[in-house]
């Protein structure tokens, strides 16, 4: 059987120089990569919805920021940490000798996931190796949410001429929605400075469903419970210049190595432009209804 390995790992090394990429980077994407390609040929693949920043990477190519996770919800299959270990013990078994990467079956754990003492879902620390090269990738996986107006099927980039995944993930509608309805829930304590990112990335770009994306976003903050009120801070133009969330926007750009010249009040614009009439709507209906 040939050694793929030495040709593969030249091969995304000219990737991460000709790009200007930190190869670490490129990587980690190849890992994600590969992993999804095992679960698109699994017997899973309509049980896991693609979501967060990898699917963010499969819209908007190199325009995106690095994720070092892959997000997923889960239906129609048991929640327990188990039972998720065990499927992706299956799925990473799956060989697959032409893109040289081993997963550690045997050393996959498995955590749950606690935010604001809520559970969240199961997150997985999965080894994995090409050669002398080892990457842990960190995998989340969460249930209960809804996708509006339904998954969609979609194929995933490759760094390699390889064949693409083929998956099912989240509507662009449903993921802003997600991340729209985290902003209000944490409010003036949101240091999740990605989300922003994201959220002005995809609002910016106009390749979203208006009249999808509000009905996400009224079936998300329903599905959740969130709670609203009239004069949330996320719209106020304060919110956009206080000093310390603008440094920390700042920061953020920098570090995850994303254009710099990307103002955090460019994002007030975006939010109150295409998701302040929602949020408005809900809060008149909310009202109405006593």
């Amino acid at each position: 059987m040939k050694n793929h390995k030495p040709s593969i790992i030249t091969k995304l090394k000219n990737i991460s120089r000709e790009r200007k990429k930190v190869h670490q980077q490129t990587l980690i994407r190849y890992f994600q990569e590969r992993l999804l390609y095992r679960l698109s040929i699994s017997a899973y693949r309509e049980n896991f919805f693609l979501k967060g920043g990898a699917l963010i990477y499969a819209i908007e190519k190199e325009q995106s920021r690095l994720t070092k996770d892959i997000d997923f919800l889960a239906m129609k299959i048991d929640s327990d940490k188990e039972s998720i270990k065990k499927i992706f013990g299956e799925i990473c078994s799956i060989s697959y000798s032409e893109d040289g990467v081993d997963f550690d079956t045997e050393n996959i754990t498995v955590d749950e996931i606690i935010e604001e003492g809520i559970y969240s879902g199961i997150r997985m620390k999965i080894p994995a190796n090409l050669d002398n090269i080892k990457q842990n990738l960190q995998v989340d996986v969460g249930f209960g949410d809804v996708i509006i107006p339904g998954p969609v099927e979609m194929s995933y980039p490759t760094l390699l001429e390889m064949e693409e995944p083929k998956l099912q993930a989240y509507s662009v509608e449903s993921l802003m929605a997600e991340k729209f309805e985290t902003m209000i829930s944490l409010g003036e304590a949101n240091s999740r400075m990605k989300d922003f990112y994201d959220i002005y990335r995809i609002l910016s770009s106009g390749n979203f469903d208006n009249v999808v994306l509000t009905n996400a976003v009224k079936g998300t903050f329903s599905r959740r419970e969130t709670e609203v009120s009239k004069d949330h801070s996320l719209f106020n133009f304060e919110f956009y210049d206080d000093n310390a969330r603008n440094a920390q926007w700042k920061a953020y750009l920098k570090k995850a190595k994303l254009d710099e010249t990307i103002k955090f009040d460019s994002i007030h614009q975006e939010i109150r432009t295409h998701l302040k009439p929602i949020y408005d709507g809900i809060v008149k209906s909310k009202t109405k209804d006593g």
